[in-house]
């Protein structure tokens, strides 16, 4: 069920850091501007957020908090992004 960035397995608790390309940040306005081996990488792209998904459900379905980042908000802003992980541990 994916292998996350960070486990706090005694809070279950998971932590994803997702790279925009790789992931499908903003996917649909995305999708539109490659045009070097399209066939390859749609497809390749779409498998990875579905495959995001299912992980996601499978780890909430287990009693796991999933949480996910793009990479850009841990770069941008991570004092946020380490409140929001101390959120969820209470």
């Amino acid at each position: 069920t994916g292998k996350p960035d960070i486990a706090l397995i005694d809070k279950k608790i998971v932590v994803f850091v997702d790279g925009e390309f790789w992931h499908g940040y903003r996917w649909k306005q995305k999708k539109k501007k490659i045009r070097d081996n399209r066939d390859y990488w749609i497809p390749k792209i779409e498998r990875n957020i579905a495959r995001d998904t299912n992980n996601n459900r499978k780890l909430r379905k287990a009693g796991w908090q999933v949480i996910r980042f793009w990479q850009q908000q841990l770069i941008k802003d991570l004092p946020k992004c380490i409140q929001k992980i101390k959120k969820n541990l209470k």
